[in-house]
């Protein structure tokens, strides 16, 4: 978390209220100015360790810090301004412990949008449908569809001993830094796709402005350009030239949705636009 004293309360409690209990929750703040510590500070539950930076670390720096003192099985990142559903954590790490999905790197789960206020903008993203799929199947799709089809960190869930695998998240391109781990991951097993929404990611002026319009395009294709580097992804000039265009629609559509968005948070004509 970093200042995220207006949802942290929200967040923390979305996650002490998970049908599933064995797990345990690893607060980082990275640094705050606001009152973010102080209310994390304030629980009282023997789940919750609580750090603080000496110094801001940045979104790359706090996440790598965040999954490096791990001891549970499996790893979930949660945003301070996030929140998972009752069933998040039960469902996703049912899907780990069936025998039939060994083999299996990431789960992940569709997502909810949510604005400032708690409030549903869209009730469902999904872009993937039920079930088991292959590293190169996820990755060209990916691609050709110009977006983040996974998901962002609060949809997922991991094993931790795949961390040591991986360079842990890296912010060379910022706007992807879910994705480029992702795929860290997918490098050693399947992806599994819940389709249901397990949790929720919240939009903002503050937070969403830094993930659209042009420089949202750039980053994104500079991703792809990485991602078909790798052999391995099996990206064809077919899949870069259809997920061009639609980078360049899926970017023009966030910017224009954020600008009504953030011009009337709190009109009607805004949320209707959203509306599933």
């Amino acid at each position: 978390m970093y200042n995220n004293g207006r949802f942290i309360d929200e967040t923390i409690n979305s996650v002490l209220r998970q049908t599933f209990t064995d797990f345990e929750l690893l607060i980082y703040d990275d640094n705050s100015t606001d009152d973010s510590y102080e209310k994390a500070a304030s629980y009282n539950d023997s789940r919750i360790k609580l750090f603080r930076n000496p110094e801001n670390l940045g979104p790359e720096g706090n996440w790598n810090k965040a999954i490096s003192n791990v001891t549970g099985k499996y790893v979930k990142l949660v945003c301070g301004d996030d929140l998972l559903f009752p069933e998040c954590l039960q469902k996703q790490v049912a899907v780990f412990e069936d025998p039939y999905n060994n083999g299996v790197s990431l789960v992940s789960s569709q997502r909810t949008i949510i604005d400032p206020e708690g409030k549903t903008l869209i009730k469902k993203v999904n872009f993937v449908n039920e079930g088991r799929k292959e590293m190169v199947d996820v990755i060209r799709k990916m691609i050709r569809m110009g977006t983040n089809i996974i998901g962002e960190p609060v949809c997922g869930l991991y094993p931790a001993d795949l961390i040591s695998k991986t360079r842990g998240y890296s912010a060379i391109v910022p706007y992807t830094i879910d994705l480029d781990f992702w795929l860290q991951m997918l490098k050693h097993g399947d992806l599994y796709v819940i389709d249901e929404s397990l949790c929720a990611f919240r939009i903002s002026n503050a937070s969403w402005s830094s993930r659209i319009g042009e420089l949202r395009y750039q980053q994104f294709l500079e991703f792809m350009e990485r991602a078909a580097a790798d052999e391995r992804h099996k990206v064809t000039d077919l899949d870069m030239f259809i997920g061009k265009i639609n980078c360049a629609v899926q970017s023009m559509t966030s910017l224009m949705g954020f600008k009504l968005f953030a011009s009337s948070e709190s009109e009607p004509a805004a949320q209707e636009l959203f509306a599933p």
